[in-house]
């Protein structure tokens, strides 16, 4: 009945700007990393192109896609797929409702992977370092990003060439560290995301780096859309203080 076909984005454009218009929420730059570099598999069924889904990494699941008149099908064909691909798990945004669904219908485990937030807009108390403390990093700082921040992120100086990263200082010492990613996915939104230097943590520092790489962001045209793990339960502490909120949660689902 179905067959499956190695593809590309650029050969499910329709699905795909469904997909888009199907979610309840967005969701951040880490998820949005494991759709686009999944190898894409298109779906037909009785010879009619009905959907694709995407694996990353020879045995994850990022995204399954059918349109409403195929999808009475879904159920028989996600089952074939785990078994014809030996899908071990799959990454699934709360927001994405067929795709939850049909994962919880053959789960085997499911394990927390992260908050996805969103602005509430509520007022909330100022920075506690000023924006003027903020600015783009340049190569002279990346000595101190290095050793502080270690594998946080990747690219140092790719970034810094694009103006993604900014570092927070006082009196000329490393604070900390802020970034901002433009989401391939999410157009209007930008990513963001920080690091504290471990002795100046429990001041604030996170704080004013997040409230202002959102003003940033909105400087920009883009929505501020930062995610944590799930267990890093001082980022979320530090996000909700800057008035985020989150409904959105990314599962870790295993056949």
């Amino acid at each position: 009945m179905a067959g499956y076909a190695k593809s590309s984005f650029d050969e499910n454009t329709e699905f795909f700007g469904m997909y888009l218009k199907s979610l309840s929420a967005r969701y951040d730059d880490f998820l949005e990393d494991h759709i686009l570099d999944s190898e894409i598999y298109s779906i037909h069924i009785n010879g009619l192109h009905s959907g694709y889904f995407g694996i990353y990494g020879n045995e994850m699941l990022t995204q399954f896609v059918m349109p409403a008149s195929e999808m009475h099908h879904a159920q028989a064909v996600f089952a074939d797929v785990l078994a014809d691909f030996d899908i071990k798990n799959a990454f699934v945004p709360t927001c994405d409702e067929l795709f939850l669904s049909l994962c919880l219908d053959n789960h085997r485990k499911v394990k927390m992977q992260a908050y996805f937030f969103e602005d509430s807009g509520r007022p909330v108390r100022p920075a506690e370092f000023p924006r003027e403390w903020l600015y783009q990093a340049t190569l002279d700082d990346l000595p101190d990003i290095v050793s502080v921040t270690g594998d946080f992120v990747d690219r140092h100086e790719e970034r810094i060439g694009r103006g993604e990263l900014y570092v927070l200082r006082e009196n000329g010492e490393f604070l900390g560290m802020g970034i901002t990613t433009n989401n391939r996915i999410m157009r209007d939104c930008m990513g963001t995301g920080m690091f504290v230097h471990e002795k100046h943590r429990r001041r604030g520092v996170g704080r004013s780096i997040i409230l202002h790489l959102k003003d940033i962001c909105y400087a920009a045209g883009k929505d501020p859309l930062p995610g944590c793990w799930y267990y890093n339960h001082n980022s979320k502490r530090t996000l909700e203080s800057a008035g985020y909120i989150t409904k959105t949660r990314l599962l870790c689902v295993e056949f």
